[in-house]
């Protein structure tokens, strides 16, 4: 079975690791799929490049940032129907895949085993520890009480059900929010054992990367 597979990635500057990581997308993808842009207000020559990509079927630009929870919203209301899409994965545009075929296998995971996935993510400083193992087809799922938003594959039916809470921080708790709804309904969330991907640049060589962009994200309300 051929699945129908929606990625949304939302951006704000940092265009070189938007080229990067779009680039290894689409290398070790192993699959077709319709890739969704909201780009919040980047000033490097993000959304000039981004209008010239010719590997995204929708892209939004918006003259600023709208948060993390909006920006997903939006999409999910106004981007596509969420019939038409067995699989929605969030893929950061810092998110760097390495293995062939991983965005399919991780969809096929998450539609056969009715989970929300990811690869493993390396590069993190604090990265969530596994309570238990279990199978889905012949993969070993590493269950977590929640994983992050770096790569996060969900059933495309939940988005008929769920939506972000808009009135969150402008960055963050969108994961947290889904997977702790996920887990109310009996669900799973978990890291692919056998699959991993980078953080790119991992979490401490981005700060050396763009220690404005971090230093911005805290004057917003986020995360150091």
């Amino acid at each position: 079975m051929t699945l129908a597979i929606g990625v949304i990635t939302l951006t704000r500057d940092r265009l070189d690791y938007t080229q990067h990581c779009f680039e290894k997308l689409h290398e070790f993808a192993g699959c077709d799929f319709d890739h969704f842009v909201v780009d919040q207000g980047s000033q490097d020559g993000t959304r000039e490049w981004l209008r010239s990509y010719n590997g995204i079927k929708s892209l939004t630009t918006l003259d600023q940032n709208i948060g993390v929870c909006r920006a997903l919203n939006f999409v999910i209301k106004q981007a596509f129907i969420v019939d038409d899409y067995d699989v929605v994965v969030k893929f950061d545009n810092d998110c760097e895949l390495t293995q062939p075929n991983t965005l399919r296998d991780v969809a096929d995971l998450t539609h056969e085993g009715g989970c929300i996935l990811s690869p493993r993510i390396l590069g993190l400083r604090n990265p969530p520890q596994a309570v238990r193992e279990l199978r889905v087809g012949d993969e070993t799922i590493l269950d977590v009480p929640q994983i992050g938003g770096i790569f996060m594959a969900v059933p495309g039916w939940v988005y008929g059900e769920f939506r972000y809470n808009e009135s969150n921080p402008l960055y963050g708790r969108d994961d947290v929010d889904i997977c702790h709804w996920w887990r109310m309904q009996g669900g799973t969330c978990g890291y692919v054992k056998r699959l991993e991907a980078w953080h790119y640049r991992t979490t401490d060589g981005q700060h050396d990367d763009y220690d404005w962009y971090f230093e911005r994200r805290v004057a917003e309300g986020g995360p150091a």
